[in-house]
């Protein structure tokens, strides 16, 4: 009876954990997903919903890609070569990687491995947006992305403060690759996949065509969008590693496990434990090395865990190690602004595993408002830059007399400016204020930023188009006399477009 109640208990547990990851996925309109559950080193439930995107349903076999839980893989692997006597955790960087550099030589000497590791190596976040998401995968393409940091230079001196990098992690697999001898990908193959089971991960490009990961989507006005991209080898250690569910599933037990599994060991326990360990303060809890280490709402129990994103593709680990339980979320799409709503169903399922309530999330308002708003602003330049064909009426004609070359050259001194402030907003200030570039911003937010380069070419178009309609003004008119202008010569505030040749009784 014991028995017989505890499977219907079991039951009921995974239905509403079922429930639950299906409402998040409607939530935020992912196709598809991978869930899996492991308590006391087994894995106790796993699931597959929707479709991978090629018409199959997901299984817990259906590969995805990982995004940034390829970190603590790249810091286990390193912390092999640590244990190996290979790599001094606290050694510069230099010794391993003579060639490494940073703009700032003096800074970038005094790096270490666990500067690396830490994310507090004094690399700014904004380096990953200039050497990440390339999509190279010839040989030594991740050596060739590192030896790109040469043109970066440091915002803070090495253990100073943290910065959340996946270029550093490009640094780490490179390091890898010149003191194992070996490429990055099969060096993990070797000393860490293959001795944990994981049969089907992704780790080459090789890997990713044999094992065809589940399509990403990304969102266009809220509608999820097929996003198929190559394989990155150059950006494998930091975020292009994956496999499925069931694989990854492998990872978490060896990691709650002590770094054994099935007999089979990868790290010894005290290594394991020093990645798990809190080393400094994050932008959020604090981070080990791979690992972000914090307290789990809802039981206050020490928890390790690590999200990771790539344009389509989500994906996010939460270990509870006092109580031996995981749970792995694999998503098969992702926004970039909503970044939270997407984690929180591996969140409140650990919640919901922990007899604790789920929780909400809000959407950021940001993210449905930006896309909208920056094609409705592309519209309003659009109608600015066609609005100077009403010249040919003649009550415009007529209105436009009352201008004069002061007012000619005033409106057309506004107008340029505040098209060149609103192309210079777009194109650099947004995009750097979400973390990257206006490349990255096409790729991990297509619709908004497809508004924005339109916006961009239609500002720098209006303003060469008042700058030569002034010159053609003042070319027709004698100094201190009115002039054929219609009073389109400045920019209106957004939304709205000034009146066509404006009535001025009395020259300016």
């Amino acid at each position: 009876m014991g028995v017989a109640q505890g499977a219907v208990d079991d039951g009921r547990r995974w239905a509403a954990i079922d429930d639950f990851v299906e409402g998040r996925l409607d939530a935020t309109g992912t196709p598809g997903a991978a869930l899996a559950v492991i308590e006391d080193g087994r894995v106790v439930h796993e699931k597959g919903f929707g479709e991978d995107g090629r018409g199959r349903a997901v299984t817990p076999d259906t590969p995805f890609l990982w995004g940034s839980v390829a970190k603590p893989i790249t810091g286990l692997a390193v912390m092999q070569l640590v244990e190996a006597g290979r790599v001094d955790l606290d050694g510069p960087v230099r010794t391993y990687l003579p060639w490494f550099r940073l703009a700032d030589r003096e800074r970038s000497d005094r790096i270490t491995v666990r500067h690396l590791l830490t994310n507090t190596s004094g690399i700014p976040a904004s380096a990953t947006a200039v050497i990440g998401d390339r999509y190279d995968n010839a040989p030594g393409a991740l050596a060739e992305a590192v030896r790109d940091l040469a043109e970066i230079a440091p915002t803070a001196a090495p253990g100073e403060s943290y910065a959340y990098s996946s270029a550093g992690y490009a640094v780490l697999g490179a390091l890898i690759e010149e003191v194992s001898g070996q490429p990055f990908g099969p060096y993990l193959r070797e000393n860490v996949l293959g001795p944990l089971g994981m049969e089907h991960a992704v780790a080459t490009d090789r890997d990713f065509a044999r094992e065809r990961p589940a399509l990403g989507h990304r969102f266009l006005f809220d509608d999820p969008a097929p996003f198929e991209a190559p394989y990155d080898t150059s950006g494998a250690p930091g975020a292009h590693l994956g496999g499925s569910v069931r694989d990854l599933g492998r990872l978490v037990r060896a990691e709650l496990g002590g770094g054994l599994l099935d007999g089979r060991r990868v790290l010894s326990a005290e290594g394991i434990a020093e990645t798990q360990r809190g080393h400094v303060a994050s932008d959020r809890d604090r981070f080990g090395l791979g690992w972000s280490v914090g307290t789990f709402e809802g039981t206050g129990e020490r928890m390790v865990w690590k999200s990771g994103s790539l344009p389509g593709h989500d994906a996010m680990v939460v270990m509870l190690p006092d109580s031996d339980r995981a749970v792995i979320v694999l998503q098969n799409a992702f926004q970039l602004l909503r970044a939270q709503e997407f984690h929180h169903a591996a969140l409140g399922t650990a919640r919901i595993l922990s007899g604790a309530d789920p929780g909400r999330v809000a959407t950021d308002p940001l993210a449905p408002v930006l896309p909208w708003a920056t094609a409705a602003l592309a519209g309003a330049l659009t109608l600015c830059v066609a609005a100077p064909v009403l010249r040919v009426l003649p009550a415009r004609r007529a209105a436009a007399r009352a201008r004069s070359r002061r007012r000619i050259v005033l409106n057309t001194a506004g107008a340029v400016a505040a098209s060149l402030t609103l192309a210079a907003l777009l194109w650099w200030v947004l995009p750097a204020a979400l973390g990257g570039t206006i490349e990255s911003a096409l790729l991990w937010l297509p619709d908004a930023a497809w508004g924005a380069v339109g916006v961009v070419a239609l500002a720098l178009l209006l303003a060469a188009e008042r700058t030569a309609l002034a010159v053609w003004d003042l070319g027709r008119t004698r100094p201190g006399a009115g002039v054929g202008s219609d009073g389109l010569l400045w920019l209106p505030p957004p939304g709205a477009c000034p009146t066509v040749g404006e009535d001025e009784r009395s020259p300016t």
